[in-house]
């Protein structure tokens, strides 16, 4: 039976050289596996910095030990790497998918173990792809983590000392299956005192806004100067330009954003675009999915 699954992206996992992955996963006929989590005792976890912002640690799916994986909070389900779902002789369902502007073709398998510094989830339903068609920053890696698993477990980004520190103590809630983005984390930022929500996405390198509907929130928007046309992933057009008087947190500044145009209006709805932690300029992020808050330093 072919598995019928609406992916969306919200931009390619590539900007300029790699972005954000916001993936969306909505299963219309086989409900995939419950997973069955537990935290382990190792709190801390090293990171390695790919590309300035792209944060790869090191994790095990099954018996195949010593993998790179990418976390990606814009990620609502994580993909694995066929050539790790081979190495397992998983079964695997074909899938239909496709998102704003382009198609994907995906495969979907249940993984026996999947774990990561503190967090551990077991027969977990995740994508199968080949990653390096799906990003030239996602070569030798194998797979992207998502908020799928992500979730499990409140965590820390300690961007100074490259080193993730997990807080096993926090209780797991239930994922929201019905809709992914109910697992996501949001961040409110002002622009020009009008307030907008935005996507938190560790897989883009800044703050990428969707066009139509930042200029419908912020009435008589500024722009400085004129934007430049730029290339997102080789593939997808967006304009680059400076936005004065945003409010990230508590600190207000002129910052530099991309413009896209915006997906439709059911894709991130109510949403006006992603931000990377790299744009909070903070030495640390707190990750809190219980509460669905972050918070930096």
């Amino acid at each position: 039976m072919k598995l019928r699954i609406s992916v969306y992206l919200a931009v390619p996992l590539s900007c300029l050289t790699l972005g954000s992955s916001t993936a969306l996963a909505n299963s219309s006929q086989n409900k995939p596996p419950t997973a069955t989590t537990r935290l382990e005792s190792e709190t801390e976890l090293p990171f390695h910095l790919a590309a300035g912002y792209l944060i790869q640690i090191e994790g095990q799916i099954g018996t195949q030990n010593h993998l790179k994986f990418l976390l990606d909070t814009g990620a609502t389900m994580s993909i694995v790497d066929v050539k790790i779902a081979d190495k397992l002789r998983l079964h695997r369902q074909s899938t239909q998918s496709f998102n704003f502007d382009r198609s994907l073709t995906w495969e979907q398998a249940t993984f026996p173990d999947v774990r990561f510094g503190a967090a551990r989830a077991s027969k977990i339903a995740l994508l199968v792809g080949r990653l390096a068609e799906y990003s030239d920053f996602a070569r030798g890696v194998d797979a992207i983590i998502g908020v799928d698993l992500l979730r499990l477990v409140n965590f820390t980004v300690d961007l100074d000392a490259r080193k993730i520190i997990f807080h096993p103590s926090s209780p797991i809630i239930p994922a929201q299956m019905r809709d992914p983005l109910l697992n996501c984390l949001f961040l409110e930022m002002g622009v020009q005192g009008h307030m907008i929500r935005l996507l938190v996405d560790t897989g883009f390198p800044g703050i990428l806004l969707f066009e139509e509907r930042l200029t419908t929130t912020v009435s008589n928007l500024e722009i400085p100067d004129k934007p430049v046309g730029v290339i997102l992933g080789g593939r997808l057009r967006a304009k680059q330009t400076p936005l004065r008087n945003v409010l990230i947190g508590s600190t207000r500044r002129d910052v530099t954003v991309f413009l896209a145009k915006a997906p439709p209006d059911d894709v991130l709805p109510g949403t006006v675009g992603v931000v990377g932690i790299s744009a909070l300029n903070a030495h640390r992020v707190n990750f809190n999915f219980n509460e669905k808050t972050i918070s930096w330093e």
